[in-house]
This record gives structure tokens, sequence and C-alpha cells, in this order.
């Protein structure tokens, strides 16, 4: 999984090559997790579109977990600190424990690439 787009990957090569390291080797967790690659790149397109200011719509009808997973994406984003309970429920119904913690885990990764690419295109120009 690529984290990081080829803008932001061009960036950080030429000025933090230890931050581009370090994403890598998140992505590489990422891969080894038994997290749906596609769910991945789901929560990635939704913080993507969300994040540019623009409204976010899924391609196609979603699955109850693809819907579930966007709610507590759209939660994060706002405030990762007021998630609730019931939230975190969500995906208890679909996923085990182990692979929510990786799927909160990715959530965290997938939301703060591309915050980081938003930083580096608009403010460390």
């Amino acid at each position: 999984m690529q984290l990081v787009n080829s803008e932001t990957r061009s960036t950080l090569t030429q000025r933090h090559p230890e931050a581009l390291a370090e994403l890598d080797r998140l992505a590489d967790t990422l891969d080894a997790s038994s997290l749906d690659p596609a769910l991945l790149d789901l929560c990635q397109s939704y913080f993507a579109t969300s994040l540019s200011g623009a409204t976010w719509s899924p391609e196609r009808e979603l699955t109850e977990l693809e819907s579930d997973c966007i709610k507590v994406c759209e939660q994060f984003m706002v405030s990762v600190a007021s998630m609730t309970d019931e939230q975190m429920a969500l995906l208890s119904r679909h996923l085990g424990a182990d692979d929510v913690y990786n799927l909160m885990y990715a959530i965290y990764v997938l939301e703060m690439s591309e915050r980081l690419g938003l930083v580096l295109k608009g403010v460390l120009q």
C-alpha cells in the first residue's frame, strides 16, 4: 500500500528521507495485516476526498462493514478522543479484536498520511 501520493513521496525523498522510510515501514505493517486491502483503500479514499474539502461518496453500494468503517473514519477525523464504545462496537460486529485494533491503527496512519500531504503541499513548500 502506498501511504503518500507521488508528490508527497518526492518532497519527502528530497527533504525528509527518514520520514519517508518510516511511512514505508508503516505501509509494510498494514500490508502484512489480515485486513482487506480494498477496505484500506476505501478509508484512504474517504480521507483524501474529505480532507481536500470535497464531499466523498462511494463509487458503489457499500457493504455493512464498509459503511460502518466509514462511520468510524468520519468520527476519527472530527475527534478521535470523542469516539464512543458504540462506534467501536460497529467494527466489532464484523471483525475480531485483533483486526479492530489493526483497522484503528490503519485509520490513524491513513488519515495522518493524508494530512501530511496537505501540510507539505500547502505549508512547507
